[in-house]
């Protein structure tokens, strides 16, 4: 790319230069625009070829293993964030309808359909389809073109970290304007590069995750993006516990054992301190926007 897919500047400079530490240990150069502060992965696989790079065991988002402290955490920190990412939405709107996008193993939407609201989700990928089947009666769309035929409209729709892996940005806002009814809530989770973490852990930061992450937002960013598309920013919240498992996930990738993982919760708990007074400034920030 030549030109920031945002605001096309062509003020672009490599920002650092990282590799996938989960399958092939390939190295990708990660560009910034000076301009607006978003990032990309320059020269990523493209939709055909990416699937390879999702193909590890410890994936932790098509994942529902719980053996090994990790883990346990994981899923132990997800269920008291299932609720959290629920109160983001009816903050600001009480709905009846939603999307959940890359929904996983289906997690989210049982959550929301428990809590009386009418759900619907969409994941590409077959393995987290059946497994939200096998654990809560859920079917997933395994396309959007499915959603689109039904010719339905919702009060919101949420991403949780997805929408760093799609390839067609301004096609999926698109998207989200045909889905979403008038002033309907678009609610979207993704790391923070400008965080303390990422700046501490630089290359070796696990929320990079090359090439899976073709995108990588600045809070200042990612508003440009929605603003373009006609979206308004209503509020950002920080995920607060992002940037712990982060800060592990990367002590990793620097393979530095024990004295790392005592390092990770240092890291950690500074980031989670810093985004106590700013939820941008968080690892992982959400942010609502509003459809005008």
């Amino acid at each position: 790319m030549k030109n920031c897919p945002i605001c096309k500047s062509e003020a672009l400079h490599v920002m650092l230069h990282s590799k996938d530490f989960c399958v092939s240990y390939e190295n990708f150069d990660i560009v910034s625009c000076k301009t607006c502060g978003f990032a990309f992965t320059q020269n990523a696989p493209d939709a055909a070829s990416i699937g390879k790079y999702y193909e590890h065991a410890d994936y932790v988002s098509h994942t529902d293993t719980k053996e090994g402290l990790f883990f346990k955490v994981y899923h132990g920190v997800r269920s008291y964030m299932l609720g959290q990412k629920l109160h983001y939405i009816l903050e600001h709107k009480k709905i009846k309808s939603l999307l959940d996008i890359g929904a996983g193993t289906g997690y989210f939407v049982n959550h929301a359909k428990e809590n009386g609201i009418v759900v619907e989700g969409f994941e590409p990928d077959a393995n987290a389809r059946q497994q939200a089947q096998k654990n809560f009666n859920i079917t997933l769309h395994p396309s959007l073109e499915e959603i689109f035929k039904q010719n339905k409209r919702f009060d919101a729709i949420s991403m949780w970290h997805v929408l760093e892996h799609v390839h067609e940005l301004d096609a999926y806002f698109q998207h989200f304007n045909t889905l979403l009814n008038d002033k309907g809530l678009l609610v979207i989770a993704v790391p923070n590069y400008t965080s303390f973490d990422a700046q501490f852990y630089k290359e070796f930061w696990a929320a990079y995750d090359l090439p899976k992450h073709l995108w990588h937002f600045s809070p200042q960013s990612i508003k440009k993006l929605a603003a373009n598309h006609q979206f308004k920013h209503l509020q950002s919240y920080a995920m607060p516990f992002d940037s712990f498992y982060i800060a592990l996930l990367s002590e990793g990738h620097k393979k530095s054992g024990m004295l790392g993982k005592i390092s990770a919760l240092f890291v950690g708990t500074i980031s989670y301190l810093k985004a106590i007074f700013s939820a941008e400034k968080a690892s992982s920030v959400v942010y609502v926007f509003r459809k005008n």
